[in-house]
């Protein structure tokens, strides 16, 4: 492959951190109005559909993508070219069978789920989503296939091109779906065939319908992102060529390429769950949990929220109204990971080429630089999260600040919990490359369990109802972390450097955090929220940028491994500013 295709670990994670960021940016563009249009409630119903989406995603192809990548890495490492085609043509037809798996279960299961979840009024949603589970797997063939090529391009421009799509077509849909509802009450006193009394029940009735319409953007979405890449394939290539084919030695047989791709890939399915396990329990117990918390005390919940709460909302509508105000910091606090998310993807296939080849010294630098470059995102960000957690919901939020209050509390917590997310994804990524492809499932059951007790046992106390599931979450992952992190270290035969890889950014994120709270309380007394919240998180940035070279807490090798990082690196020598 051309070396503008062929990236090492940071450039490839570099182009696809870039393609996060403008997703995004286009996804806050979608999240905020959407929520202006279906209200909290609504978006408590789209959370209900878009949770059971990740997870079913996770179960039906997560794993599949990655081992493609892993496996096409290594064979391009060894030369057999004529296997990574075969890999390419076995995986997709697995692909399209799972896709189609996946999009009949979520059909049939939608009534069962919002019946446990008691919330039947997100049924719609739910059964709206699960075409898209089938596009997601033809775009997951291309994707995984790419990535073992080390060419993250095809993956970063289909996700841009997903999201604009998303942007248009939900908030048009939605917005649609809004509108005809509210017009036929207008006309017959009915919306979409069932009678309501008022206006204000009207406006409640028509909500699942709304966040119904934003996810038929995302399917359509979905659709465009897999035609994306189809096009992509067939007009680019992959950079195999005819001559390396016939020097390559014969392909393995389709039945052993096949057993090595479900070996590898159902323990990386159940393993990708770690990003989603906590989505999945949350969407799937705290509406029930809060509803238990109401029928035991309500009036202690009621007066915790009082002046809060929408004024003559329905008790039955209170449990997801709340689960609606979650989501509100869940969607911030998954900024963090979904960034570092990109060093997982793309460490794959340079970790698995090193432990291919079984270079030593190579394995070390690759492991130890992405854990370094994720904790030089993870910390300043997780810090600066819950030091900022109300001036930030205002400044996101500004046009519905009702249920910033409930939100909040949560944030800050998530926003620790964030730290140890976003250093989850690139180690199992990490744990897979080296072939311990089992302990990331294990570790996230075990995970995963405690953030199921943390919401059963919290959750229906009316005291602490939805302020208690970020505990859980954060008790979840740092186990997840504390546990695979020197499992890591033992599989790969390497002797972790703690200060260099997590003392260093730790400290500088931490003064980046204290940074953050002390200036927003000097600004915000001079200036009104979103004026004060960005000069603090610029100066929180500028003291974590000053602290993090004068520690010398980034080193050479992370330097070099930029575009035109030679001469980056000599400049920064010369300054003495890396270790």
């Amino acid at each position: 492959m051309s070396a503008r295709q062929k990236q090492n670990f940071l450039h490839g994670a570099l182009i696809l951190m870039s393609a996060t960021v403008i997703v995004k940016i286009i996804g806050y563009f979608f999240k905020v109005p959407l929520k202006g249009i279906i209200g909290v409630a609504g978006f408590g119903y789209f959370n209900a559909a878009y949770g059971l989406f990740n997870t079913l995603y996770s179960l039906s192809v997560a794993g599949m993508p990655v081992a493609v990548a892993r496996m096409v890495a290594q064979n391009m490492q060894q030369g057999r070219y004529r296997d990574v085609r075969k890999i390419k043509r076995l995986s997709t037809w697995a692909f399209l069978a799972t896709g189609l798996a996946g999009t009949f279960l979520m059909l049939a299961g939608a009534g069962p789920y919002v019946r446990f979840a008691e919330n039947p009024n997100a049924f719609l949603p739910v059964f709206l989503m699960s075409p898209a589970i089938f596009f997601v797997c033809v775009s997951s063939s291309y994707r995984g296939y790419y990535e073992g090529h080390r060419n993250m391009y095809p993956t970063a421009w289909s996700q841009i091109a997903e999201a604009l799509v998303k942007l248009a077509c939900g908030l048009l849909f939605a917005g649609a779906a809004i509108q005809l509802g509210l017009d036929e009450y207008e006309r017959a006193g009915t919306v979409f065939g069932k009678a309501v009394a008022s206006q204000e029940q009207a406006q409640l009735a028509v909500l699942p319908y709304g966040a119904a319409g934003a996810i038929l953007g995302i399917v359509v979405s979905t659709a465009v992102g897999s035609i994306f890449l189809w096009g992509f394939s067939r007009r680019k290539g992959d950079g195999i060529t005819l001559r390396m084919l016939d020097q390559a030695v014969p392909a393995q047989s389709s039945r052993e390429i096949i057993r090595q791709l479900w070996k590898i890939a159902v323990p990386i399915c159940l393993g990708a769950l770690a990003l989603n396990i906590t989505t999945l329990i949350d969407v799937s117990s705290l509406t029930n949990r809060l509803s238990t918390a109401l029928e035991r005390d309500g009036q202690t919940l009621l007066a915790m929220y009082q002046g809060v709460l929408p004024e003559k909302i329905p008790a039955e509508e209170i449990p997801n109204y709340l689960f609606g105000a979650y989501n509100m910091s869940v969607t911030i606090f998954n900024l963090v990971p979904a960034l570092t998310t990109t060093f997982g993807v793309s460490a794959l296939p340079a970790v698995t080429a090193a432990w291919a080849v079984r270079s030593e010294s190579q394995l070390r630098k690759n492991i130890e630089s992405v854990w370094r470059i994720t904790a030089m995102v993870a910390f300043p960000a997780g810090f600066g999260i819950c030091a900022l957690a109300e001036p930030i919901l205002t400044l996101v939020y500004q046009a519905d600040p009702a249920s910033i209050p409930i939100a909040a509390p949560i944030l800050r917590v998530l926003g620790i919990a964030a730290i140890f997310v976003a250093l989850s994804s690139p180690t199992n990524s990490m744990l897979q490359a080296v072939g311990r492809v089992k302990i990331p499932v294990r570790l996230t059951l075990l995970g995963g369990c405690c953030k199921l007790v943390v919401n059963f046992l919290l959750v229906p106390v009316a005291g602490i109802n939805i302020q208690g599931a970020p505990y859980g979450t954060l008790l979840c992952y740092m186990i997840i972390v504390c546990l695979s992190i020197p499992l890591l270290c033992r599989a790969a035969g390497i002797r972790l450097r703690l200060r260099s890889v997590f003392l260093k950014p730790l400290f500088a994120g931490t003064l980046c955090g204290v940074t953050a709270w002390a200036s927003y309380g000097m600004l915000s007394r001079l200036a009104g929220n979103t004026v004060s919240t960005s000069i603090s998180i610029l100066l929180a940035g500028v003291v974590y940028v000053v602290v993090l070279f004068l520690v010398k807490g980034i080193e050479k090798y992370d330097i070099l491994m930029l575009p035109k990082g030679e001469k980056i690196e000599k400049l920064l020598e010369k300054c003495g500013l890396i270790g």
